[in-house]
């Protein structure tokens, strides 16, 4: 187990996320992070009540919360974290989901930072992993259960999640990375350690929401990865669809997970042990 960093935090907003709440929450102090911050909503299958017992031990920091309802839930989860003594106190902040983990290739969170030098931030790219083959949930970690991805040249592994410094040059949060005040000098890492140009740190979506996706090409997972299981167990697909809904729309409500997710992300080229 690696020392915590005391101004290292992790971020996530959650709900309904039970069956690995306590696999994500061990791994990420294991690999290094002093704190670490959770936003639940509307939970019904116990996830709040479970990150609740971990707060008790002071292994998390977690709150509830009820979106408006015109609100998408991770939309108002950035806006209470930039309110968040803990996240405004941060060196350094990463925000993943729950069926996200960083994967060092330095192997914890400080020899990661080490990496990145004087840099401000590293974009990581996901490593998407399939359900490898299991239509039901095996019953093991869920680092451990499921192998198999899609290969670092798939359009979905141009997806990324930042670490990043906090301070004053954040202006706002987002899922994948934080919006920088405009002209501020920002030097963010690619997953090679090429410096990314300014027209992905500052660029936005025609939605108005950060560019999440690197250039064709730029995508690598020299300095590590983001372990995303997306899919885990055909039935946890359903799950998705019935309980958690999408956090990224208002209410929740979503018909994302379907066939069309599947077809998207469900993809098993290789297998990755690391």
């Amino acid at each position: 187990m690696s020392q915590p960093l005391p101004g290292a935090v992790l971020l996530s907003a959650m709900r309904n996320e039970g069956p690995d709440v306590l696999e994500w929450v061990a791994y990420h102090r294991m690999i290094g992070f002093g704190r670490i911050v959770v936003y639940t909503n509307g939970c019904d299958d116990g996830s709040d009540d479970l990150l609740d017992a971990l707060a008790s031990l002071g292994w998390v920091e977690h709150h509830r919360h009820t979106p408006a309802p015109e609100v998408a839930p991770q939309d108002a989860v950035a806006v209470l974290a930039m309110q968040n003594p803990a996240v405004l106190g941060a060196e350094w902040l990463l925000w993943i989901d729950a069926d996200e983990f960083l994967n060092p290739a330095a192997g914890d969170l400080a020899g990661l930072i080490a990496d990145l030098g004087d840099a401000d931030g590293v974009a990581l790219n996901w490593r998407n992993f399939g359900d490898s083959g299991h239509d039901v949930a095996p019953g093991d970690l869920v680092t451990a259960a499921f192998t198999r991805a899609a290969a670092l040249q798939h359009r979905q592994s141009r997806t990324v999640k930042t670490l990043h410094r906090m301070d004053d040059r954040v202006q706002s949060l987002f899922i994948h990375r934080p919006m920088w005040r405009a002209g501020t000098a920002v030097r963010v890492l690619a997953g090679s350690g090429q410096v990314l140009d300014s027209a992905f740190i500052h660029g936005l979506k025609e939605n108005e929401r950060p560019e999440e996706m690197v250039e064709r090409k730029l995508q690598s997972y020299a300095l590590g990865q983001i372990n995303h299981y997306v899919i885990k167990a055909l039935e946890r697909v359903a799950f998705k669809q019935k309980l958690r809904g999408n956090g990224l729309a208002a209410g929740g409500k979503s018909a994302r997970f379907g066939f069309g997710y599947l077809r998207r992300f469900n993809h098993n080229d290789e297998t990755d042990l690391s």
